[in-house]
Protein backbone atom coordinates (compact mmCIF):
# COMPACT_ATOMS: atom_id res chain seq x y z
CA UNK A 1 0.00 0.00 0.00
CA UNK A 2 1.31 3.54 -0.79
CA UNK A 3 1.91 6.49 1.54
CA UNK A 4 -1.23 8.66 1.42
CA UNK A 5 -0.09 11.87 -0.01
CA UNK A 6 0.13 14.76 2.29
CA UNK A 7 -2.89 17.63 1.59
CA UNK A 8 -1.33 20.57 0.33
CA UNK A 9 -3.01 22.82 3.04
CA UNK A 10 -4.81 21.45 6.71
CA UNK A 11 -4.38 22.70 10.44
CA UNK A 12 -1.37 20.06 10.69
CA UNK A 13 0.38 22.12 7.76
CA UNK A 14 0.04 25.37 9.25
CA UNK A 15 1.47 24.23 12.63
CA UNK A 16 4.41 22.49 11.59
CA UNK A 17 4.76 25.95 9.40
CA UNK A 18 4.22 27.97 12.69
CA UNK A 19 6.63 25.44 14.47
CA UNK A 20 9.36 26.29 12.28
CA UNK A 21 9.12 30.14 12.06
CA UNK A 22 8.89 30.22 16.25
CA UNK A 23 5.65 31.19 16.76
CA UNK A 24 4.27 32.23 19.64
CA UNK A 25 1.31 31.14 21.51
CA UNK A 26 -0.75 34.32 20.97
CA UNK A 27 -1.60 34.42 17.39
CA UNK A 28 -3.49 37.42 15.10
CA UNK A 29 -5.10 36.68 11.68
CA UNK A 30 -4.60 39.19 9.20
CA UNK A 31 -8.16 38.57 7.80
CA UNK A 32 -9.19 40.40 4.23
CA UNK A 33 -12.56 39.01 4.17
CA UNK A 34 -11.04 36.95 1.26
CA UNK A 35 -10.63 33.25 0.26
CA UNK A 36 -7.06 33.24 1.59
CA UNK A 37 -7.28 34.81 4.83
CA UNK A 38 -10.62 32.60 5.55
CA UNK A 39 -8.38 29.19 4.84
CA UNK A 40 -5.82 30.60 7.39
CA UNK A 41 -8.19 31.79 10.00
CA UNK A 42 -10.27 28.16 9.89
CA UNK A 43 -7.17 26.11 10.25
CA UNK A 44 -5.40 28.50 12.82
CA UNK A 45 -9.23 28.45 14.44
CA UNK A 46 -8.27 24.45 15.33
CA UNK A 47 -4.87 24.71 16.51
CA UNK A 48 -6.74 26.88 19.10
CA UNK A 49 -9.40 24.74 19.67
CA UNK A 50 -6.46 22.07 20.39
CA UNK A 51 -5.03 24.31 22.85
CA UNK A 52 -2.08 25.36 21.38
CA UNK A 53 -2.34 29.23 20.80
CA UNK A 54 -4.46 31.62 21.84
CA UNK A 55 -5.90 33.68 18.64
CA UNK A 56 -7.84 36.71 17.29
CA UNK A 57 -8.24 38.32 13.81
CA UNK A 58 -7.42 41.94 12.76
CA UNK A 59 -9.59 43.66 9.63
CA UNK A 60 -8.41 46.75 8.08
CA UNK A 61 -11.21 48.64 6.61
CA UNK A 62 -9.19 50.77 3.82
CA UNK A 63 -12.41 52.74 3.69
CA UNK A 64 -12.50 51.99 -0.36
CA UNK A 65 -15.77 51.41 -2.49
CA UNK A 66 -15.95 48.25 -1.89
CA UNK A 67 -14.68 47.74 1.80
CA UNK A 68 -17.98 47.49 3.20
CA UNK A 69 -18.60 43.95 1.77
CA UNK A 70 -15.22 42.99 3.09
CA UNK A 71 -15.71 44.06 6.13
CA UNK A 72 -19.10 41.99 6.16
CA UNK A 73 -17.40 38.88 4.64
CA UNK A 74 -14.70 39.09 7.44
CA UNK A 75 -17.40 39.59 10.57
CA UNK A 76 -19.28 36.55 8.96
CA UNK A 77 -16.18 34.24 8.86
CA UNK A 78 -14.92 35.26 12.20
CA UNK A 79 -18.16 34.74 13.51
CA UNK A 80 -18.01 31.04 11.38
CA UNK A 81 -14.93 29.96 13.44
CA UNK A 82 -15.98 31.54 16.65
CA UNK A 83 -12.57 34.22 16.77
CA UNK A 84 -12.96 37.53 18.10
CA UNK A 85 -12.37 39.91 15.37
CA UNK A 86 -11.15 43.48 15.47
CA UNK A 87 -12.18 45.85 12.60
CA UNK A 88 -9.30 48.82 11.79
CA UNK A 89 -10.48 51.36 10.04
CA UNK A 90 -7.57 53.12 8.20
CA UNK A 91 -6.41 56.64 6.00
CA UNK A 92 -5.15 56.03 2.37
CA UNK A 93 -3.13 58.87 2.31
CA UNK A 94 -0.79 59.78 -0.51
CA UNK A 95 -1.51 57.77 -3.38
CA UNK A 96 -0.74 60.95 -5.86
CA UNK A 97 3.22 60.08 -4.47
CA UNK A 98 3.13 56.39 -4.33
CA UNK A 99 0.33 54.92 -6.18
CA UNK A 100 -2.97 53.82 -5.02
CA UNK A 101 -1.61 50.01 -4.23
CA UNK A 102 1.57 51.48 -2.43
CA UNK A 103 -0.31 53.79 -0.80
CA UNK A 104 -2.87 51.28 0.60
CA UNK A 105 -0.24 48.85 1.72
CA UNK A 106 1.56 51.67 3.71
CA UNK A 107 -1.76 52.30 5.52
CA UNK A 108 -2.10 48.80 6.12
CA UNK A 109 0.56 47.86 7.67
CA UNK A 110 0.44 50.76 9.88
CA UNK A 111 -3.00 49.86 10.88
CA UNK A 112 -1.55 46.52 11.45
CA UNK A 113 1.73 47.29 13.09
CA UNK A 114 -0.30 50.18 15.54
CA UNK A 115 -3.02 47.37 16.86
CA UNK A 116 -0.44 44.41 17.69
CA UNK A 117 0.04 43.84 21.00
CA UNK A 118 3.45 43.18 22.63
CA UNK A 119 4.69 39.65 21.96
CA UNK A 120 1.97 38.52 19.49
CA UNK A 121 2.44 37.15 15.96
CA UNK A 122 0.29 38.28 13.34
CA UNK A 123 -0.37 35.93 10.73
CA UNK A 124 -0.89 36.81 6.89
CA UNK A 125 -2.27 34.39 4.19
CA UNK A 126 0.44 35.59 1.44
CA UNK A 127 0.85 32.22 -0.42
CA UNK A 128 3.46 30.64 -3.11
CA UNK A 129 1.76 33.21 -5.87
CA UNK A 130 1.88 36.17 -4.32
CA UNK A 131 5.59 35.18 -3.79
CA UNK A 132 6.17 34.09 -7.72
CA UNK A 133 4.06 37.27 -8.49
CA UNK A 134 6.13 39.95 -6.18
CA UNK A 135 9.45 38.60 -7.66
CA UNK A 136 8.35 39.32 -10.91
CA UNK A 137 6.91 43.13 -9.80
CA UNK A 138 10.35 43.96 -8.37
CA UNK A 139 12.21 42.86 -11.60
CA UNK A 140 9.96 45.06 -13.62
CA UNK A 141 10.69 47.94 -10.96
CA UNK A 142 14.21 47.65 -11.36
CA UNK A 143 15.16 46.25 -8.04
CA UNK A 144 17.96 44.78 -6.54
CA UNK A 145 18.61 41.78 -4.50
CA UNK A 146 16.68 42.52 -1.23
CA UNK A 147 13.52 43.62 -3.59
CA UNK A 148 13.93 40.52 -5.84
CA UNK A 149 14.15 38.30 -2.38
CA UNK A 150 10.65 39.26 -1.83
CA UNK A 151 8.47 38.52 0.98
CA UNK A 152 10.20 37.47 4.05
CA UNK A 153 8.75 34.45 6.48
CA UNK A 154 8.91 36.94 9.57
CA UNK A 155 10.12 39.93 10.24
CA UNK A 156 9.33 42.74 13.28
CA UNK A 157 6.01 44.68 13.14
CA UNK A 158 5.52 47.14 16.00
CA UNK A 159 5.65 45.59 19.18
CA UNK A 160 5.08 42.02 17.73
CA UNK A 161 5.97 40.09 14.77
CA UNK A 162 5.09 39.35 11.00
CA UNK A 163 4.50 35.59 9.99
CA UNK A 164 3.84 34.17 6.87
CA UNK A 165 3.37 30.77 6.95
CA UNK A 166 2.34 29.78 3.37
CA UNK A 167 4.65 30.80 1.36
CA UNK A 168 4.77 27.56 0.13
CA UNK A 169 1.01 26.96 -0.45
CA UNK A 170 -0.22 27.14 -3.41
CA UNK A 171 -3.12 29.74 -4.17
CA UNK A 172 -5.86 26.34 -5.16
CA UNK A 173 -5.26 24.51 -2.02
CA UNK A 174 -6.05 27.21 0.20
CA UNK A 175 -9.01 27.83 -1.67
CA UNK A 176 -9.90 23.93 -2.23
CA UNK A 177 -9.90 24.20 1.73
CA UNK A 178 -12.00 27.52 2.30
CA UNK A 179 -14.52 25.90 0.35
CA UNK A 180 -14.68 22.76 1.94
CA UNK A 181 -14.89 24.13 5.07
CA UNK A 182 -18.23 26.43 3.79
CA UNK A 183 -16.30 29.31 5.46
CA UNK A 184 -17.59 32.70 4.23
CA UNK A 185 -15.34 34.78 2.13
CA UNK A 186 -15.87 37.31 -0.63
CA UNK A 187 -13.85 38.08 -4.00
CA UNK A 188 -12.16 41.44 -3.42
CA UNK A 189 -14.11 43.49 -6.12
CA UNK A 190 -10.77 45.80 -6.65
CA UNK A 191 -8.82 42.44 -7.71
CA UNK A 192 -11.26 43.08 -11.05
CA UNK A 193 -9.37 46.59 -11.35
CA UNK A 194 -6.70 45.57 -14.39
CA UNK A 195 -5.19 49.34 -14.03
CA UNK A 196 -3.70 47.93 -10.50
CA UNK A 197 -0.36 46.23 -11.36
CA UNK A 198 -0.78 43.01 -9.58
CA UNK A 199 -4.08 42.25 -10.78
CA UNK A 200 -2.83 43.02 -14.45
CA UNK A 201 0.10 40.71 -13.77
CA UNK A 202 -2.20 37.78 -12.21
CA UNK A 203 -5.29 37.90 -14.73
CA UNK A 204 -3.19 38.64 -17.89
CA UNK A 205 0.54 37.50 -17.67
CA UNK A 206 0.17 34.66 -15.39
CA UNK A 207 -1.95 32.28 -17.02
CA UNK A 208 0.30 32.83 -20.21
CA UNK A 209 3.19 32.43 -18.33
CA UNK A 210 2.64 29.07 -16.53
CA UNK A 211 0.71 27.72 -19.53
CA UNK A 212 4.37 27.39 -20.80
CA UNK A 213 6.14 27.06 -17.69
CA UNK A 214 4.20 25.26 -15.42
CA UNK A 215 6.29 24.83 -12.42
CA UNK A 216 7.02 29.29 -12.54
CA UNK A 217 5.52 30.21 -9.16
CA UNK A 218 7.88 27.01 -7.41
CA UNK A 219 10.94 28.00 -9.87
CA UNK A 220 10.78 32.42 -8.83
CA UNK A 221 9.85 31.51 -5.23
CA UNK A 222 12.81 29.53 -5.01
CA UNK A 223 14.79 32.20 -6.45
CA UNK A 224 13.26 34.72 -3.85
CA UNK A 225 14.52 32.25 -0.89
CA UNK A 226 18.31 31.93 -2.91
CA UNK A 227 18.51 35.79 -2.95
CA UNK A 228 17.09 36.09 0.80
CA UNK A 229 19.88 34.22 2.11
CA UNK A 230 22.03 36.67 0.33
CA UNK A 231 20.55 39.35 1.31
CA UNK A 232 21.20 38.19 5.27
CA UNK A 233 24.68 37.65 4.47
CA UNK A 234 25.35 41.01 2.70
CA UNK A 235 23.36 42.52 6.09
CA UNK A 236 25.42 40.75 8.22
CA UNK A 237 28.89 42.12 6.85
CA UNK A 238 27.14 45.42 6.46
CA UNK A 239 26.31 45.11 10.36
CA UNK A 240 30.14 44.39 11.03
CA UNK A 241 30.41 48.26 9.08
CA UNK A 242 28.05 49.98 10.52
CA UNK A 243 29.14 49.29 14.03
CA UNK A 244 32.40 51.33 12.73
CA UNK A 245 31.15 54.40 11.19
CA UNK A 246 27.70 54.61 13.94
CA UNK A 247 27.53 56.94 17.02
CA UNK A 248 24.33 58.22 18.84
CA UNK A 249 21.91 57.26 15.11
CA UNK A 250 24.53 59.07 12.96
CA UNK A 251 27.13 58.81 10.51
CA UNK A 252 30.71 59.59 10.52
CA UNK A 253 31.52 60.90 6.80
CA UNK A 254 35.01 61.37 6.54
CA UNK A 255 34.46 57.04 7.56
CA UNK A 256 31.62 57.03 5.15
CA UNK A 257 34.36 58.85 2.31
CA UNK A 258 36.79 55.90 3.16
CA UNK A 259 34.54 53.23 1.61
CA UNK A 260 34.07 51.84 -1.63
CA UNK A 261 31.10 53.66 -3.16
CA UNK A 262 28.93 50.68 -3.38
CA UNK A 263 29.60 49.75 0.21
CA UNK A 264 28.83 53.04 1.33
CA UNK A 265 25.15 53.21 -0.45
CA UNK A 266 24.56 50.27 1.18
CA UNK A 267 25.57 51.10 4.16
CA UNK A 268 22.86 54.28 3.97
CA UNK A 269 20.21 52.24 2.96
CA UNK A 270 20.92 49.60 5.54
CA UNK A 271 21.21 51.95 8.61
CA UNK A 272 18.27 54.04 7.20
CA UNK A 273 15.95 50.83 7.40
CA UNK A 274 17.44 49.98 10.85
CA UNK A 275 16.37 53.53 11.87
CA UNK A 276 12.71 52.30 10.46
CA UNK A 277 12.67 54.92 7.83
CA UNK A 278 12.18 54.34 4.13
CA UNK A 279 15.26 54.44 1.57
CA UNK A 280 15.91 56.57 -0.92
CA UNK A 281 15.19 55.96 -4.74
CA UNK A 282 18.02 54.89 -6.03
CA UNK A 283 18.53 58.48 -8.82
CA UNK A 284 18.07 60.42 -5.49
CA UNK A 285 20.95 58.46 -3.58
CA UNK A 286 23.14 58.45 -6.59
CA UNK A 287 23.42 62.18 -5.81
CA UNK A 288 25.00 61.28 -2.14
CA UNK A 289 28.53 61.84 -3.16
CA UNK A 290 28.42 65.01 -4.70
CA UNK A 291 26.14 66.70 -2.31
CA UNK A 292 27.90 65.18 0.72
CA UNK A 293 31.37 64.12 0.04
CA UNK A 294 32.35 66.57 -2.28
CA UNK A 295 30.62 69.90 -1.96
CA UNK A 296 32.54 72.93 0.55
CA UNK A 297 32.93 72.41 4.09
CA UNK A 298 30.66 75.07 4.99
CA UNK A 299 28.02 74.01 2.53
CA UNK A 300 24.97 73.03 4.13
CA UNK A 301 23.61 69.85 1.65
CA UNK A 302 20.17 67.99 2.15
CA UNK A 303 19.15 65.10 0.28
CA UNK A 304 15.27 64.87 0.66
CA UNK A 305 12.18 61.92 -0.54
CA UNK A 306 9.15 61.53 0.67
CA UNK A 307 9.04 62.61 4.76
CA UNK A 308 12.57 62.07 5.43
CA UNK A 309 15.79 64.17 4.73
CA UNK A 310 19.58 63.64 5.30
CA UNK A 311 21.46 66.62 6.18
CA UNK A 312 25.09 67.26 7.36
CA UNK A 313 26.19 68.51 10.89
CA UNK A 314 30.08 68.66 12.17
CA UNK A 315 30.85 66.11 10.15
CA UNK A 316 28.14 63.47 10.76
CA UNK A 317 25.36 62.55 8.41
CA UNK A 318 22.14 62.94 10.03
CA UNK A 319 18.30 61.23 9.11
CA UNK A 320 15.07 62.67 10.37
CA UNK A 321 11.39 63.04 9.27
CA UNK A 322 11.40 66.45 7.40
CA UNK A 323 9.86 69.43 9.82
CA UNK A 324 7.64 72.26 9.00
CA UNK A 325 8.98 76.26 8.85
CA UNK A 326 8.15 77.61 11.92
CA UNK A 327 5.33 80.34 12.02
CA UNK A 328 4.23 82.73 14.11
CA UNK A 329 1.67 85.52 13.91
CA UNK A 330 2.95 88.93 13.08
CA UNK A 331 3.35 91.12 16.34
CA UNK A 332 2.87 88.89 18.96
CA UNK A 333 3.73 89.51 22.15
CA UNK A 334 5.41 87.42 24.80
CA UNK A 335 2.79 86.89 27.32
CA UNK A 336 4.04 86.93 31.40
CA UNK A 337 2.81 82.93 31.98
CA UNK A 338 1.30 80.74 29.74
CA UNK A 339 2.39 79.04 26.59
CA UNK A 340 2.97 79.88 22.70
CA UNK A 341 1.72 77.65 20.90
CA UNK A 342 4.26 76.13 17.85
CA UNK A 343 2.10 73.77 16.62
CA UNK A 344 3.43 70.15 15.89
CA UNK A 345 7.41 71.71 16.75
CA UNK A 346 5.73 72.24 20.40
CA UNK A 347 5.11 75.22 22.03
CA UNK A 348 7.11 78.15 24.23
CA UNK A 349 6.52 78.23 28.11
CA UNK A 350 6.72 80.77 30.08
CA UNK A 351 6.67 81.18 34.35
CA UNK A 352 8.02 83.15 36.66
CA UNK A 353 11.74 82.15 38.19
CA UNK A 354 14.31 83.95 40.58
CA UNK A 355 16.95 81.95 38.39
CA UNK A 356 17.99 84.29 36.10
CA UNK A 357 15.40 84.50 33.39
CA UNK A 358 14.27 87.40 31.43
CA UNK A 359 13.77 90.43 33.17
CA UNK A 360 10.46 91.90 32.68
CA UNK A 361 10.00 94.39 29.75
CA UNK A 362 11.81 97.71 30.12
CA UNK A 363 10.11 99.81 27.63
CA UNK A 364 6.84 97.54 26.40
CA UNK A 365 6.16 94.06 25.90
CA UNK A 366 8.26 91.53 24.44
CA UNK A 367 7.67 90.51 21.55
CA UNK A 368 8.20 87.35 19.33
CA UNK A 369 9.46 86.59 15.82
CA UNK A 370 11.04 83.68 13.62
CA UNK A 371 14.70 84.53 11.67
CA UNK A 372 14.86 86.94 8.51
CA UNK A 373 18.62 86.84 8.41
CA UNK A 374 20.96 89.62 9.62
CA UNK A 375 20.24 89.66 13.42
CA UNK A 376 22.78 90.50 15.99
CA UNK A 377 23.26 89.63 19.86
CA UNK A 378 25.03 90.78 22.91
CA UNK A 379 25.68 87.75 25.17
CA UNK A 380 27.86 89.23 27.30
CA UNK A 381 27.93 93.04 29.13
CA UNK A 382 30.30 94.89 27.48
CA UNK A 383 30.65 91.87 25.18
CA UNK A 384 30.93 92.47 21.20
CA UNK A 385 27.64 92.46 19.78
CA UNK A 386 28.24 90.22 16.97
CA UNK A 387 25.66 88.18 14.02
CA UNK A 388 23.67 85.95 15.60
CA UNK A 389 25.15 83.28 12.46
CA UNK A 390 28.52 83.22 14.25
CA UNK A 391 26.90 82.57 18.12
CA UNK A 392 25.73 80.20 16.56
CA UNK A 393 28.59 78.49 14.54
CA UNK A 394 30.40 78.97 17.62
CA UNK A 395 27.76 77.13 19.94
CA UNK A 396 27.77 74.33 17.11
CA UNK A 397 23.66 75.01 16.95
CA UNK A 398 22.57 72.44 14.08
CA UNK A 399 20.71 73.67 10.96
CA UNK A 400 17.42 72.65 11.29
CA UNK A 401 17.28 74.07 14.89
CA UNK A 402 18.91 77.78 13.98
CA UNK A 403 16.34 77.61 10.99
CA UNK A 404 13.35 77.63 13.43
CA UNK A 405 14.69 79.65 16.25
CA UNK A 406 11.95 81.64 18.27
CA UNK A 407 13.50 85.43 18.88
CA UNK A 408 12.44 87.40 21.60
CA UNK A 409 12.82 91.76 20.94
CA UNK A 410 12.45 94.31 23.36
CA UNK A 411 12.46 97.75 22.12
CA UNK A 412 16.05 98.65 22.30
CA UNK A 413 16.65 95.09 20.26
CA UNK A 414 17.81 91.39 20.69
CA UNK A 415 16.52 90.26 24.09
CA UNK A 416 16.72 86.52 23.83
CA UNK A 417 17.38 83.15 21.54
CA UNK A 418 14.54 80.10 22.72
CA UNK A 419 15.97 76.88 20.90
CA UNK A 420 14.77 73.29 21.81
CA UNK A 421 18.37 72.48 23.73
CA UNK A 422 18.76 76.38 25.61
CA UNK A 423 16.91 79.43 25.98
CA UNK A 424 20.40 82.39 25.36
CA UNK A 425 19.44 85.62 26.94
CA UNK A 426 21.59 88.86 26.40
CA UNK A 427 23.28 89.64 29.19
CA UNK A 428 21.76 93.39 29.18
CA UNK A 429 18.44 91.60 29.42
CA UNK A 430 19.27 88.74 31.84
CA UNK A 431 17.86 89.00 35.31
CA UNK A 432 20.61 88.44 38.85
CA UNK A 433 19.64 85.07 40.51
CA UNK A 434 17.13 85.85 43.30
CA UNK A 435 15.13 88.57 40.98
CA UNK A 436 11.86 87.48 39.92
CA UNK A 437 11.79 87.14 35.91
CA UNK A 438 10.21 85.10 33.10
CA UNK A 439 11.16 81.62 32.86
CA UNK A 440 11.20 80.63 28.62
CA UNK A 441 11.63 77.41 27.63
CA UNK A 442 10.74 75.46 24.50
CA UNK A 443 8.95 72.25 25.35
CA UNK A 444 7.39 69.55 23.62
CA UNK A 445 10.07 69.75 20.68
CA UNK A 446 9.91 66.30 18.42
CA UNK A 447 12.79 64.32 18.58
CA UNK A 448 13.80 65.19 14.93
CA UNK A 449 14.43 69.10 16.16
CA UNK A 450 15.57 68.53 19.57
CA UNK A 451 18.54 66.88 18.62
CA UNK A 452 21.75 68.22 19.43
CA UNK A 453 25.08 67.30 18.89
CA UNK A 454 26.89 63.68 20.01
CA UNK A 455 29.58 65.71 22.39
Amino acid sequence: MTARAALPFSPDVLGKALDRLGATERLCVALSGGADSAALLVAAAVLAAQGRCALRALHIDHGFAGSPLLRQAAIAAAACCGVALQVVTVEVCGIGDLGLEAAARDARWRGFAESLAAGEDLLTAHHLEDQAETVLLQLLRGAGARGLAAMSTTTTLGVGRLLRPLLGVPRAALRDYASAQAVPWLEDPSNADLGLDRNYLRSQVWPELTARWPAAARTLARSASHLGGTVRLLEAELATRLAAVEQGGTLDLAALARLDAGWRLELIRYWLRGLGFSVPPTRRLAQFDVQFLYSAPDSQPRLAWGEIELQRYDGRLHARQVLPSLALPAALALPTAGSVELGVLGRIVVALTTEGGLRAAQVATYRLTTRRGGERWRRDLGGPERALKDWFREARVPRWQRERAVLIWSGLGLAAVVLPSATWIGADYRAESGEVSLGVHWQGAPAALAMTHLH
